[in-house]
């Protein structure tokens, strides 16, 4: 994730060019690729478009079994929907709904990523969901790593929470979470700190994490060299939710958290909250 940022301070590329491309290449670096969800190996999803701020935004979808939930899943930093089609399946054969939305360069979706950008699309995919998939299913959100802060600080503070509409999340998953991208900077390596000011994505998790007072579940590896550990753990303290629960995974990295008991224990959260 940032890889880049080391570069350009070795070699003090600067000036607006190099944020921007710095921002990019450090925060967004998705594979562009257009990929089936047959040909990715989940033939039960079908793909369709959702237009929103001018942009074509692909998205996988699948309708829950009855008395299933729906997840809206909102991918990692890193490669495409195709990537996910292992998480896709185990999700499906739970038999939920799933809805999964490629951010604006990733998976075949049209525009350029930045925070506003992907901030307007999730809520209005939020706020528009039937227009992708007609169900009035509890809703799940699963937010990835990148995906954490895409549901903490874009979406859960514009999610409408009157009980009458039945919009509100039945529960909230986040995965890898961390408090800001300067916090991640800074564990990585201190030095860096001197440009994440200029960046125009700050996605500062913490300071929303006010508002996840929906039933929380937090997954988050003891060795993961991304994500400090503690930063997921200043998310879960700061949420006000009655009923969250912390998993630390012992020995898991950053991407290597989906293994039998974290799933026992994803499938159980789930399926006892919705």
């Amino acid at each position: 994730m940032l890889r880049l940022l080391g570069a350009l301070a070795l070699f003090g590329l600067g000036g607006a060019f190099g944020i921007g491309l710095l921002e990019q290449k450090m925060l967004y670096p998705f594979d562009a690729s257009a990929v089936s969800p047959a040909r990715a190996g989940v033939p039960r999803l079908s793909e369709t478009r959702f237009e929103t701020g001018g942009e074509r935004l692909v998205v996988w979808r699948a309708a829950p079994r009855p008395g299933k939930p729906v997840i809206l899943y909102f991918h990692g930093n890193a490669g495409n929907l195709a990537m996910r089609a292992h998480r896709f399946n185990a999700l499906l054969d739970r038999g939920y709904g799933l809805v999964a939305m490629a951010y604006r360069g990733s998976s075949g979706s049209t525009g350029t990523p930045s925070q506003k950008a992907i901030t307007s699309d999730v809520r209005a995919l939020y706020r528009d969901l039937a227009k992708v998939l007609e169900t009035d299913a509890p809703r799940v959100l699963y937010g990835e790593s990148l995906g954490s802060a895409v549901v903490t600080v874009a979406l859960m503070s514009s999610v409408e929470r009157d009980a009458e509409t039945g919009t509100a999340p039945a529960a909230v998953v986040l995965e890898a979470p961390f408090t800001s991208v300067s916090d991640v900077a800074k564990a990585l390596d201190p030095r860096l700190s001197r440009l994440t000011p200029f960046l125009r994505s700050r996605w500062e998790s913490l300071g929303q994490a006010h508002r996840l007072d929906a039933p929380l579940l937090v997954i988050h590896g003891t060795r993961d060299e991304l994500i400090p550990i503690a930063q997921g753990r200043q998310i879960f303290e700061a949420a006000p939710a009655p009923d969250k629960q912390f998993l630390a995974v012992e020995g898991a990295g950053h991407t290597d958290l989906w293994r039998a008991d974290v799933l026992e224990t994803l499938w159980d959260f789930i399926e006892t909250r919705t």
